[in-house]
């Protein structure tokens, strides 16, 4: 397993009034001094992938991938999604990376209702079956270019309750897309990793760890808040001040030989985001240890 951070610790996207962004080199100057040498591509970096890729190179830095919302739910916008995707998996190729991290598209109504969904308002049985095909026919996309496409599990989306994520999980083809089991986002979702591991395990292939704020959490739920307001509110805290089990999780993928990328993604915090980064870098090292 690799450690990696990423640029929404310092740049939301979700939110970007939150902190004044961080400028590129600035941030990636802090990554290094958080300890990492590995990063996701994101908000405020330049759009040159050249210009990344030096700015990284000089540093220690390696790209790993980057985060997009695809919507592949209606075959209409199948063209829409391409395009949005293949800009993406270009830019991040062309940086050193090789993983394109995609989230389905959501909407306003979901965003307003994460951690609290209606699920009988969830994907129609023909959305699933078009969400799954594009995201198989993407893939075939990204193959030529040496690109994986793995789908992260998200609130604000429609793959973010458990019983959605099972069945994304189920209805896509394992040799084509891979799952980023963002365990935070789960356990915001209502589901726990390690309900999904023993069943699922095998189809981890990046893994974003983030804990969550029991207290934020309820709040979140019973005064009805959005993705926004949660992260206004500091959902994720520094890994292990909440409920998920991380060491469990972690414990567990290393016991099943698990060897890819585990990014550090907290997204808001009170703290500097380079003491936070580097909190969470020293927890997760000494659970490796």
């Amino acid at each position: 397993m690799r450690i990696a951070t990423a640029p929404c610790n310092w740049n939301n996207g979700d939110i970007p009034d939150f902190r004044p962004y961080t400028a590129p080199g600035q941030m990636m100057d802090e990554m290094v001094e958080a300890g990492y040498v590995a990063t996701e591509w994101g908000p405020g970096m330049p759009d040159d992938p050249a210009v990344v890729r030096s700015e990284m190179s000089r540093r220690g830095l390696e790209m790993v991938g980057a985060f997009v919302r695809l919507g592949y739910r209606d075959r209409e916008r199948w063209d829409e999604a391409d395009a949005a995707a293949l800009a993406v998996a270009e830019r991040v190729k062309a940086a050193g990376g090789s993983i394109l991290v995609a989230a389905e598209l959501g909407d306003d109504r979901r965003d307003a209702e994460a951690g609290h969904v209606d699920e009988a308002r969830g994907l129609t049985d023909e959305q699933w079956r078009n969400l799954a095909d594009g995201l198989a026919h993407l893939a075939d996309l990204l193959e030529p270019m040496g690109m994986r496409v793995v789908l992260h599990n998200h609130v604000g989306t429609y793959v973010e309750t458990a019983a959605e994520t099972r069945r994304f999980l189920d209805e896509t083809d394992p040799a084509k897309v891979g799952w980023c089991l963002d365990v935070g986002h789960l356990k915001y979702g209502g589901g726990d990793a390690l309900d999904f591991l023993p069943t699922y395990g095998d189809r981890v292939a990046h893994v974003h760890l983030k804990d969550v704020d029991p207290e934020v959490l309820r709040r979140a739920q019973d005064e009805q808040w959005s993705f926004g307001d949660a992260l206004r509110g500091i959902i994720f805290p520094e890994l292990g001040d909440g409920l998920v089990d991380i060491a469990g999780v972690v414990r567990w993928l290393g016991d099943h030989g698990y060897d890819g990328w585990i990014v550090l993604e907290q997204d808001t915090t009170h703290k500097h985001p380079k003491d936070a980064a580097r909190i969470n870098r020293e927890y997760v090292e000494k659970l490796l240890a």
